[in-house]
Protein backbone atom coordinates (compact mmCIF):
# COMPACT_ATOMS: atom_id res chain seq x y z
CA UNK A 1 0.00 0.00 0.00
CA UNK A 2 1.52 3.25 -1.32
CA UNK A 3 2.26 5.97 1.23
CA UNK A 4 0.05 9.34 0.79
CA UNK A 5 1.09 12.61 0.00
CA UNK A 6 -1.52 14.94 1.63
CA UNK A 7 -4.09 13.19 -0.48
CA UNK A 8 -2.44 13.38 -3.83
CA UNK A 9 0.49 11.28 -5.14
CA UNK A 10 3.63 12.14 -6.83
CA UNK A 11 3.91 11.60 -10.62
CA UNK A 12 7.10 9.90 -11.46
CA UNK A 13 8.87 7.88 -13.62
CA UNK A 14 12.12 7.72 -11.59
CA UNK A 15 12.96 4.33 -9.27
CA UNK A 16 15.20 4.22 -5.88
CA UNK A 17 16.87 1.40 -4.59
CA UNK A 18 16.88 0.64 -0.71
CA UNK A 19 19.29 -1.89 0.47
CA UNK A 20 18.82 -2.72 4.04
CA UNK A 21 21.75 -4.62 5.29
CA UNK A 22 20.34 -6.40 8.38
CA UNK A 23 21.27 -8.67 11.02
CA UNK A 24 20.07 -12.01 9.36
CA UNK A 25 19.30 -11.01 5.67
CA UNK A 26 19.72 -8.37 3.40
CA UNK A 27 16.57 -6.82 1.76
CA UNK A 28 16.67 -4.97 -1.29
CA UNK A 29 13.65 -3.59 -3.35
CA UNK A 30 13.11 -0.22 -5.55
CA UNK A 31 10.88 2.44 -5.25
CA UNK A 32 8.98 4.65 -7.13
CA UNK A 33 8.18 8.25 -5.60
CA UNK A 34 4.54 6.92 -4.59
CA UNK A 35 6.21 4.61 -2.52
CA UNK A 36 5.17 1.67 -4.95
CA UNK A 37 7.00 -1.67 -4.43
CA UNK A 38 8.31 -2.28 -7.68
CA UNK A 39 10.91 -5.19 -7.40
CA UNK A 40 12.61 -6.56 -4.39
CA UNK A 41 14.91 -9.48 -3.40
CA UNK A 42 16.41 -10.97 -0.35
CA UNK A 43 19.31 -13.21 0.59
CA UNK A 44 20.51 -14.77 4.05
CA UNK A 45 23.61 -15.04 5.89
CA UNK A 46 24.70 -16.56 9.12
CA UNK A 47 25.80 -15.24 12.47
CA UNK A 48 28.74 -16.33 14.12
CA UNK A 49 28.52 -16.50 18.40
CA UNK A 50 31.34 -17.90 20.79
CA UNK A 51 32.38 -17.64 23.90
CA UNK A 52 32.84 -14.34 26.45
CA UNK A 53 30.06 -12.52 23.86
CA UNK A 54 31.57 -12.89 20.47
CA UNK A 55 29.36 -12.14 17.42
CA UNK A 56 31.11 -11.58 14.26
CA UNK A 57 29.80 -11.82 10.86
CA UNK A 58 31.70 -12.39 7.35
CA UNK A 59 31.49 -8.81 5.09
CA UNK A 60 32.55 -10.74 2.16
CA UNK A 61 29.50 -12.74 2.75
CA UNK A 62 27.51 -9.29 3.20
CA UNK A 63 28.82 -8.16 -0.26
CA UNK A 64 27.53 -11.17 -1.93
CA UNK A 65 24.14 -11.06 -0.92
CA UNK A 66 24.01 -7.34 -1.34
CA UNK A 67 25.60 -8.10 -4.56
CA UNK A 68 23.11 -10.72 -5.78
CA UNK A 69 20.24 -8.94 -4.45
CA UNK A 70 21.12 -6.24 -6.49
CA UNK A 71 21.39 -8.54 -9.48
CA UNK A 72 18.15 -9.73 -8.95
CA UNK A 73 16.27 -6.10 -8.89
CA UNK A 74 18.07 -5.13 -11.86
CA UNK A 75 17.30 -8.05 -14.19
CA UNK A 76 13.70 -7.94 -13.02
CA UNK A 77 12.71 -7.07 -16.44
CA UNK A 78 10.61 -4.19 -15.51
CA UNK A 79 12.05 -1.46 -17.39
CA UNK A 80 13.32 0.59 -13.77
CA UNK A 81 14.83 4.01 -14.04
CA UNK A 82 17.07 3.84 -11.19
CA UNK A 83 18.08 7.29 -10.35
CA UNK A 84 19.94 6.40 -6.97
CA UNK A 85 20.56 3.98 -4.57
CA UNK A 86 20.18 4.66 -0.66
CA UNK A 87 21.53 2.33 2.24
CA UNK A 88 20.73 1.29 5.83
CA UNK A 89 21.12 -1.50 7.92
CA UNK A 90 22.46 -2.81 11.29
CA UNK A 91 25.05 -0.38 13.00
CA UNK A 92 27.10 -0.01 16.58
CA UNK A 93 29.14 -2.81 14.49
CA UNK A 94 33.08 -2.38 13.44
CA UNK A 95 34.58 -3.56 9.84
CA UNK A 96 38.48 -2.93 10.30
CA UNK A 97 39.74 -2.62 6.97
CA UNK A 98 43.12 -2.28 4.80
CA UNK A 99 43.89 1.49 2.07
CA UNK A 100 41.90 -1.15 -0.38
CA UNK A 101 39.03 -1.35 1.64
CA UNK A 102 39.92 -5.25 2.28
CA UNK A 103 38.64 -6.38 5.92
CA UNK A 104 41.27 -7.81 7.83
CA UNK A 105 38.85 -9.33 10.45
CA UNK A 106 35.52 -10.36 10.54
CA UNK A 107 32.96 -7.85 11.38
CA UNK A 108 32.25 -7.48 14.98
CA UNK A 109 28.75 -6.72 15.40
CA UNK A 110 26.47 -4.61 17.27
CA UNK A 111 25.65 -8.26 19.82
CA UNK A 112 29.15 -8.55 20.70
CA UNK A 113 30.08 -7.97 24.30
CA UNK A 114 33.37 -8.60 24.46
CA UNK A 115 34.99 -5.18 25.27
CA UNK A 116 32.49 -4.29 28.27
CA UNK A 117 35.72 -4.37 30.30
CA UNK A 118 37.43 -1.81 28.65
CA UNK A 119 34.28 0.31 28.52
CA UNK A 120 33.73 -0.27 32.24
CA UNK A 121 37.61 0.72 33.21
CA UNK A 122 37.04 3.94 30.47
CA UNK A 123 33.36 5.43 32.46
CA UNK A 124 34.28 4.54 35.74
CA UNK A 125 36.23 6.18 38.49
CA UNK A 126 35.24 8.46 42.03
CA UNK A 127 32.84 10.51 42.13
CA UNK A 128 30.16 8.55 39.82
CA UNK A 129 26.71 8.15 38.47
CA UNK A 130 25.44 4.70 37.48
CA UNK A 131 28.66 3.97 37.18
CA UNK A 132 29.96 6.33 35.01
CA UNK A 133 32.75 9.21 36.66
CA UNK A 134 30.75 12.28 36.82
CA UNK A 135 33.04 14.77 35.02
CA UNK A 136 33.36 11.84 31.99
CA UNK A 137 30.11 11.46 32.07
CA UNK A 138 28.93 15.31 31.75
CA UNK A 139 31.44 15.62 28.68
CA UNK A 140 29.47 12.56 26.71
CA UNK A 141 26.16 13.91 27.64
CA UNK A 142 26.90 17.45 26.95
CA UNK A 143 28.07 17.04 23.61
CA UNK A 144 26.37 14.01 22.42
CA UNK A 145 23.39 13.34 24.18
CA UNK A 146 24.55 9.98 25.41
CA UNK A 147 27.30 7.36 26.80
CA UNK A 148 29.02 4.55 26.16
CA UNK A 149 26.78 1.93 27.16
CA UNK A 150 28.58 -0.74 29.87
CA UNK A 151 27.11 -4.01 28.17
CA UNK A 152 30.31 -3.36 25.16
CA UNK A 153 28.06 -3.42 22.82
CA UNK A 154 28.87 -0.10 20.51
CA UNK A 155 30.82 0.72 18.57
CA UNK A 156 33.58 2.12 20.54
CA UNK A 157 34.03 -0.68 22.71
CA UNK A 158 34.52 -2.67 19.43
CA UNK A 159 37.15 -0.70 18.52
CA UNK A 160 39.09 -0.26 22.08
CA UNK A 161 38.69 -4.28 22.07
CA UNK A 162 40.80 -4.54 19.44
CA UNK A 163 43.30 -1.80 20.17
CA UNK A 164 43.51 -3.67 23.62
CA UNK A 165 43.52 -6.87 22.94
CA UNK A 166 44.46 -7.26 19.03
CA UNK A 167 47.43 -4.92 18.82
CA UNK A 168 48.54 -6.10 15.39
CA UNK A 169 44.88 -5.49 13.70
CA UNK A 170 44.70 -2.22 15.09
CA UNK A 171 47.65 -0.69 13.87
CA UNK A 172 47.41 -2.46 10.56
CA UNK A 173 44.02 -1.07 10.30
CA UNK A 174 43.22 1.77 7.86
CA UNK A 175 39.88 2.90 8.77
CA UNK A 176 37.05 1.23 11.18
CA UNK A 177 33.86 1.10 9.45
CA UNK A 178 30.01 0.64 10.55
CA UNK A 179 28.30 -2.25 8.58
CA UNK A 180 26.34 -0.38 6.36
CA UNK A 181 29.59 1.93 5.13
CA UNK A 182 31.44 -0.56 4.45
CA UNK A 183 29.04 -1.67 1.50
CA UNK A 184 28.88 2.13 0.64
CA UNK A 185 32.85 1.79 0.22
CA UNK A 186 32.78 -1.87 -2.23
CA UNK A 187 29.88 0.65 -3.67
CA UNK A 188 31.83 3.78 -4.39
CA UNK A 189 35.56 3.31 -3.03
CA UNK A 190 34.46 6.03 -0.67
CA UNK A 191 36.02 5.72 2.79
CA UNK A 192 32.84 7.86 4.38
CA UNK A 193 30.41 7.17 7.37
CA UNK A 194 27.27 9.08 8.08
CA UNK A 195 27.31 10.86 11.58
CA UNK A 196 23.96 9.05 12.60
CA UNK A 197 25.95 5.56 12.29
CA UNK A 198 28.93 6.92 13.96
CA UNK A 199 27.26 7.89 16.93
CA UNK A 200 28.29 4.90 19.13
CA UNK A 201 32.01 6.22 18.85
CA UNK A 202 30.62 8.81 21.55
CA UNK A 203 32.74 10.98 19.79
CA UNK A 204 31.02 13.32 17.61
CA UNK A 205 29.57 16.64 18.91
CA UNK A 206 26.05 16.50 18.01
CA UNK A 207 24.18 19.43 19.55
CA UNK A 208 24.10 21.04 15.72
CA UNK A 209 22.12 18.22 14.58
CA UNK A 210 22.59 20.28 10.75
CA UNK A 211 26.35 19.67 11.03
CA UNK A 212 27.80 16.92 13.28
CA UNK A 213 31.23 16.52 13.95
CA UNK A 214 34.35 14.43 15.40
CA UNK A 215 35.07 16.23 19.00
CA UNK A 216 38.94 16.22 19.50
CA UNK A 217 38.07 16.22 23.30
CA UNK A 218 35.76 12.94 23.56
CA UNK A 219 38.39 11.29 20.77
CA UNK A 220 40.82 12.23 23.57
CA UNK A 221 38.58 10.72 26.21
CA UNK A 222 37.70 7.64 24.06
CA UNK A 223 41.42 6.77 23.08
CA UNK A 224 40.78 7.11 19.50
CA UNK A 225 42.87 7.67 16.44
CA UNK A 226 40.32 10.16 14.47
CA UNK A 227 42.86 9.08 11.39
CA UNK A 228 41.38 5.56 11.57
CA UNK A 229 38.00 7.08 11.45
CA UNK A 230 36.13 7.66 8.29
CA UNK A 231 34.82 11.27 7.33
CA UNK A 232 31.64 12.24 8.27
CA UNK A 233 28.91 12.93 5.91
CA UNK A 234 24.85 13.78 6.02
CA UNK A 235 22.55 10.99 5.33
CA UNK A 236 21.74 12.32 2.25
CA UNK A 237 24.53 13.40 1.14
CA UNK A 238 25.69 11.90 -2.22
CA UNK A 239 28.65 9.30 -1.18
CA UNK A 240 30.04 8.71 -4.87
CA UNK A 241 29.02 7.19 -7.50
CA UNK A 242 28.88 3.00 -8.55
CA UNK A 243 32.30 1.95 -9.77
CA UNK A 244 32.79 0.49 -13.17
CA UNK A 245 34.16 -2.88 -10.48
CA UNK A 246 30.30 -2.17 -8.12
CA UNK A 247 28.71 -2.25 -11.53
CA UNK A 248 29.88 -5.49 -12.83
CA UNK A 249 29.15 -7.30 -9.46
CA UNK A 250 25.51 -5.98 -8.90
CA UNK A 251 24.72 -4.96 -12.66
CA UNK A 252 23.65 -1.75 -11.57
CA UNK A 253 24.09 1.12 -13.96
CA UNK A 254 28.32 2.46 -13.65
CA UNK A 255 28.26 6.12 -12.10
CA UNK A 256 24.61 5.78 -10.37
CA UNK A 257 24.76 7.90 -7.67
CA UNK A 258 24.77 6.44 -3.89
CA UNK A 259 23.62 8.24 -0.97
CA UNK A 260 25.18 7.55 2.24
CA UNK A 261 21.88 6.66 4.19
CA UNK A 262 21.25 6.12 7.94
CA UNK A 263 21.13 3.33 10.28
CA UNK A 264 17.84 0.75 10.46
CA UNK A 265 16.81 2.75 13.40
CA UNK A 266 16.64 6.05 11.75
CA UNK A 267 15.69 4.81 8.59
CA UNK A 268 12.59 2.89 9.65
CA UNK A 269 10.65 5.59 10.61
CA UNK A 270 11.12 7.69 6.75
CA UNK A 271 10.05 4.46 5.56
CA UNK A 272 6.60 3.42 7.35
CA UNK A 273 5.51 7.00 6.97
CA UNK A 274 6.82 8.38 10.52
CA UNK A 275 9.04 11.38 9.11
CA UNK A 276 6.78 13.93 10.95
CA UNK A 277 7.74 14.54 15.00
CA UNK A 278 6.42 12.44 17.52
CA UNK A 279 4.75 9.59 15.01
CA UNK A 280 5.44 6.51 16.94
CA UNK A 281 7.16 3.52 15.13
CA UNK A 282 7.30 -0.09 16.63
CA UNK A 283 9.87 -1.95 14.18
CA UNK A 284 9.80 -5.91 15.25
CA UNK A 285 13.10 -7.98 12.96
CA UNK A 286 15.66 -9.45 14.70
CA UNK A 287 15.62 -7.19 17.61
CA UNK A 288 13.09 -4.15 18.22
CA UNK A 289 12.74 -0.86 19.06
CA UNK A 290 10.21 1.92 19.50
CA UNK A 291 11.12 5.60 17.57
CA UNK A 292 10.03 8.60 16.81
CA UNK A 293 11.46 11.87 15.60
CA UNK A 294 11.84 14.79 17.86
CA UNK A 295 13.02 18.52 17.44
CA UNK A 296 15.65 18.37 20.79
CA UNK A 297 18.56 16.32 22.14
CA UNK A 298 17.61 14.34 25.67
CA UNK A 299 19.04 11.15 27.40
CA UNK A 300 17.56 8.63 30.14
CA UNK A 301 20.55 7.44 31.31
CA UNK A 302 18.51 5.36 34.21
CA UNK A 303 16.91 3.32 30.98
CA UNK A 304 19.70 3.67 28.22
CA UNK A 305 17.55 6.18 26.11
CA UNK A 306 18.09 9.00 24.27
CA UNK A 307 17.74 11.24 21.07
CA UNK A 308 20.39 11.30 18.73
CA UNK A 309 21.54 12.81 15.28
CA UNK A 310 18.86 11.36 12.60
CA UNK A 311 18.31 10.75 8.70
CA UNK A 312 15.97 14.22 8.77
CA UNK A 313 18.14 17.26 8.75
CA UNK A 314 17.58 19.11 12.00
CA UNK A 315 15.97 16.64 13.96
CA UNK A 316 16.84 13.73 16.31
CA UNK A 317 15.43 10.37 16.56
CA UNK A 318 14.62 8.08 19.86
CA UNK A 319 16.79 5.30 20.20
CA UNK A 320 14.83 2.76 21.93
CA UNK A 321 16.20 -0.50 21.46
CA UNK A 322 15.77 -4.34 23.07
CA UNK A 323 17.93 -6.98 21.77
CA UNK A 324 15.39 -9.75 21.18
CA UNK A 325 12.03 -10.10 19.36
CA UNK A 326 12.06 -12.38 16.22
CA UNK A 327 15.34 -13.73 16.98
CA UNK A 328 13.57 -15.21 19.88
CA UNK A 329 10.80 -16.51 17.37
CA UNK A 330 13.14 -17.94 15.49
CA UNK A 331 14.90 -19.79 18.27
CA UNK A 332 11.57 -21.13 19.76
CA UNK A 333 11.02 -22.43 16.27
CA UNK A 334 13.99 -24.18 15.65
CA UNK A 335 13.88 -25.72 19.19
CA UNK A 336 10.60 -26.72 18.47
CA UNK A 337 11.69 -28.39 15.45
CA UNK A 338 8.81 -26.49 13.72
CA UNK A 339 9.20 -27.56 9.50
CA UNK A 340 10.87 -24.89 7.46
CA UNK A 341 8.35 -24.81 4.97
CA UNK A 342 5.13 -22.16 6.12
CA UNK A 343 7.21 -21.63 9.44
CA UNK A 344 5.42 -18.63 10.27
CA UNK A 345 2.36 -19.71 9.24
CA UNK A 346 2.43 -22.55 11.14
CA UNK A 347 3.50 -20.93 14.07
CA UNK A 348 0.47 -18.33 13.78
CA UNK A 349 -1.35 -21.17 13.89
CA UNK A 350 -0.20 -22.40 17.07
CA UNK A 351 -0.27 -19.25 18.72
CA UNK A 352 -4.19 -19.16 18.02
CA UNK A 353 -4.40 -22.61 19.24
CA UNK A 354 -3.48 -21.18 23.18
CA UNK A 355 -5.91 -19.15 24.91
CA UNK A 356 -4.56 -15.53 25.93
CA UNK A 357 -1.66 -15.38 29.01
CA UNK A 358 -0.88 -18.97 27.32
CA UNK A 359 -2.50 -20.50 30.25
CA UNK A 360 -0.26 -18.06 32.47
CA UNK A 361 3.52 -19.04 30.93
CA UNK A 362 5.14 -16.72 30.35
CA UNK A 363 8.38 -15.96 28.12
CA UNK A 364 11.48 -14.00 29.26
CA UNK A 365 13.35 -12.96 25.49
CA UNK A 366 16.43 -11.89 27.00
CA UNK A 367 18.43 -14.52 25.05
CA UNK A 368 21.49 -12.39 24.62
CA UNK A 369 21.38 -9.62 27.59
CA UNK A 370 18.99 -6.64 26.95
CA UNK A 371 19.75 -2.70 26.28
CA UNK A 372 16.85 -0.88 26.75
CA UNK A 373 14.74 -0.50 28.87
CA UNK A 374 17.61 -1.90 30.80
CA UNK A 375 20.97 -2.56 30.20
CA UNK A 376 21.68 -6.17 31.67
CA UNK A 377 24.17 -7.60 29.70
CA UNK A 378 23.61 -10.54 31.85
CA UNK A 379 19.95 -11.00 31.74
CA UNK A 380 18.96 -14.29 30.04
CA UNK A 381 15.94 -15.60 28.95
CA UNK A 382 13.59 -18.57 29.65
CA UNK A 383 10.17 -19.98 30.10
CA UNK A 384 8.25 -19.14 33.63
CA UNK A 385 5.39 -21.27 35.18
CA UNK A 386 5.81 -24.33 33.27
CA UNK A 387 3.78 -26.91 34.06
CA UNK A 388 2.87 -30.09 32.70
CA UNK A 389 -0.58 -28.58 31.21
CA UNK A 390 1.65 -26.72 28.96
CA UNK A 391 2.12 -27.54 25.36
CA UNK A 392 4.26 -26.30 22.13
CA UNK A 393 1.18 -23.90 21.19
CA UNK A 394 1.14 -22.30 24.84
CA UNK A 395 5.29 -21.72 24.23
CA UNK A 396 5.05 -19.89 21.02
CA UNK A 397 2.26 -17.64 22.38
CA UNK A 398 4.13 -16.93 25.39
CA UNK A 399 6.94 -15.61 23.05
CA UNK A 400 4.76 -13.35 21.22
CA UNK A 401 3.43 -12.13 24.43
CA UNK A 402 7.20 -12.23 25.96
CA UNK A 403 8.31 -9.47 23.70
CA UNK A 404 5.22 -7.72 23.59
CA UNK A 405 5.82 -7.34 27.35
CA UNK A 406 8.91 -6.02 27.10
CA UNK A 407 8.33 -3.68 24.06
CA UNK A 408 5.31 -2.11 27.03
CA UNK A 409 7.94 -2.28 29.78
CA UNK A 410 10.28 0.12 26.73
CA UNK A 411 6.83 2.00 25.34
CA UNK A 412 6.56 3.68 28.76
CA UNK A 413 10.44 4.76 29.00
CA UNK A 414 9.75 6.38 25.49
CA UNK A 415 6.62 8.24 25.93
CA UNK A 416 8.34 9.68 29.28
CA UNK A 417 11.67 10.66 27.35
CA UNK A 418 9.67 12.54 24.61
CA UNK A 419 6.45 13.59 26.68
CA UNK A 420 3.96 13.01 24.10
CA UNK A 421 2.30 9.75 25.86
CA UNK A 422 -1.05 11.48 25.05
CA UNK A 423 -0.14 12.27 21.00
CA UNK A 424 0.38 7.97 21.03
CA UNK A 425 -2.75 7.85 22.76
CA UNK A 426 -4.70 9.88 20.08
CA UNK A 427 -3.13 8.68 16.62
CA UNK A 428 -1.60 5.08 17.67
CA UNK A 429 1.51 3.37 16.58
CA UNK A 430 2.34 2.51 13.29
CA UNK A 431 4.25 -1.18 12.92
CA UNK A 432 6.34 -2.58 10.78
CA UNK A 433 9.36 -4.92 10.02
CA UNK A 434 9.22 -8.75 9.57
CA UNK A 435 6.68 -9.70 12.92
CA UNK A 436 4.44 -7.71 11.17
CA UNK A 437 3.75 -10.00 8.98
CA UNK A 438 2.21 -12.50 11.53
CA UNK A 439 -1.87 -12.44 11.34
CA UNK A 440 -1.58 -13.13 15.33
CA UNK A 441 1.50 -10.76 16.69
CA UNK A 442 -0.26 -7.18 15.97
CA UNK A 443 -2.93 -7.83 17.70
CA UNK A 444 -1.54 -8.79 20.82
CA UNK A 445 0.81 -5.77 20.64
CA UNK A 446 -1.86 -3.95 20.22
CA UNK A 447 -3.64 -5.25 23.70
CA UNK A 448 -0.18 -5.71 25.57
CA UNK A 449 0.49 -1.91 24.79
CA UNK A 450 -2.92 -0.62 25.14
CA UNK A 451 -2.35 1.37 21.58
CA UNK A 452 -3.77 1.21 18.20
CA UNK A 453 -1.35 -0.06 15.80
CA UNK A 454 -1.28 1.01 11.84
CA UNK A 455 0.63 -1.95 9.93
CA UNK A 456 2.13 -0.73 6.82
CA UNK A 457 1.80 -2.52 3.67
CA UNK A 458 4.99 -4.82 2.87
CA UNK A 459 6.58 -4.23 6.21
CA UNK A 460 9.20 -6.20 5.61
CA UNK A 461 10.77 -3.78 3.30
CA UNK A 462 9.56 -0.53 5.00
CA UNK A 463 13.40 0.34 6.10
CA UNK A 464 14.85 -0.68 2.59
CA UNK A 465 11.75 1.67 1.57
CA UNK A 466 13.14 4.41 4.07
CA UNK A 467 17.30 4.52 2.18
CA UNK A 468 15.10 4.45 -1.46
CA UNK A 469 13.24 7.86 -0.11
CA UNK A 470 16.70 9.18 1.24
CA UNK A 471 18.29 8.26 -2.09
CA UNK A 472 15.04 10.64 -3.64
CA UNK A 473 15.80 13.10 -1.56
CA UNK A 474 19.79 13.47 -1.68
CA UNK A 475 19.64 13.26 -5.79
CA UNK A 476 17.07 16.31 -5.24
CA UNK A 477 13.98 14.30 -6.83
CA UNK A 478 11.79 14.67 -3.33
CA UNK A 479 11.87 17.16 -0.90
CA UNK A 480 11.87 16.90 2.82
CA UNK A 481 8.36 18.92 3.38
CA UNK A 482 7.43 16.04 0.59
CA UNK A 483 8.95 13.83 2.42
CA UNK A 484 7.44 14.65 6.01
CA UNK A 485 3.79 15.03 4.73
CA UNK A 486 3.80 11.30 3.91
CA UNK A 487 1.17 9.11 6.10
CA UNK A 488 1.05 5.61 6.68
CA UNK A 489 -1.48 3.34 5.52
CA UNK A 490 -2.42 -0.24 6.53
CA UNK A 491 -4.64 -2.38 8.53
CA UNK A 492 -5.68 -1.10 11.52
CA UNK A 493 -5.92 -3.15 14.92
CA UNK A 494 -7.30 -1.54 18.10
CA UNK A 495 -7.22 -2.97 21.67
CA UNK A 496 -9.77 -5.35 22.77
CA UNK A 497 -11.13 -4.93 26.20
CA UNK A 498 -10.65 -8.60 27.07
CA UNK A 499 -7.08 -8.81 25.78
CA UNK A 500 -6.07 -5.60 27.79
CA UNK A 501 -7.33 -6.43 31.14
CA UNK A 502 -6.13 -10.23 31.08
CA UNK A 503 -2.56 -9.09 29.50
CA UNK A 504 -2.44 -6.86 32.87
CA UNK A 505 -1.48 -9.81 35.46
CA UNK A 506 0.81 -11.56 33.40
CA UNK A 507 2.64 -7.40 32.36
CA UNK A 508 2.91 -7.23 36.38
CA UNK A 509 4.36 -10.75 36.81
CA UNK A 510 7.21 -10.50 34.07
CA UNK A 511 8.53 -6.90 35.52
CA UNK A 512 8.29 -8.87 39.28
CA UNK A 513 10.11 -11.77 38.08
CA UNK A 514 13.08 -9.69 36.02
CA UNK A 515 13.30 -7.36 39.62
CA UNK A 516 13.34 -10.46 41.60
CA UNK A 517 16.03 -12.17 39.53
CA UNK A 518 18.45 -9.80 38.35
CA UNK A 519 20.94 -9.80 41.20
CA UNK A 520 20.73 -13.59 40.83
CA UNK A 521 21.32 -13.70 36.87
CA UNK A 522 24.10 -11.37 37.38
CA UNK A 523 25.84 -13.74 39.77
CA UNK A 524 25.52 -17.01 37.81
CA UNK A 525 26.10 -14.97 33.81
CA UNK A 526 28.91 -13.20 35.14
CA UNK A 527 31.90 -14.11 32.60
CA UNK A 528 29.61 -15.28 30.39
Amino acid sequence: MALQLGGRVLQSSADFVGVDLGTSSVKVAVFDLQGKTRATSTKRYPIELGESGMAEQDPDRWWGAVSEGLRDVASSGLGLDIRGIGFTGQWGGTVPVDAEGTPLHKAIIWLDTRGRDVIHRLTGGFPSISGYRVDKLYSWLRKTGGAPTHSGKDSLAHILYIKQNLPDLYRRTHKFLEPKDYIVMKMTGAFVGSWDNTVTLWATDNRDPYHVKYDDGLLKLAGLDGEKLPELVAPTEVAGSVTSRAAGDTGLPEGTKVISGCGDNQCSPIGAGCADDYRLLLYVGTSSWITAHVPFKKTDIFHNTATLPSAIPGRYFVIATQENAGNAFDFMGTVLNVPPKDKYKEMDRMALSSPRCARKLIFLPWLYGERTPIEDPYARGGLFNLSLEHGRNDVVRAVMEGVAYNTKWLLGVVEALIGAPERAGREGIVMSGGGALSTVWPQIFSDVLERELTVVGDPIYSTAKGAAFLAALGTKSLTLEQLRAMKPAGEVFRPQKAGVEAYMEGYHQFLEYYKNNKKSLKEYNRGR
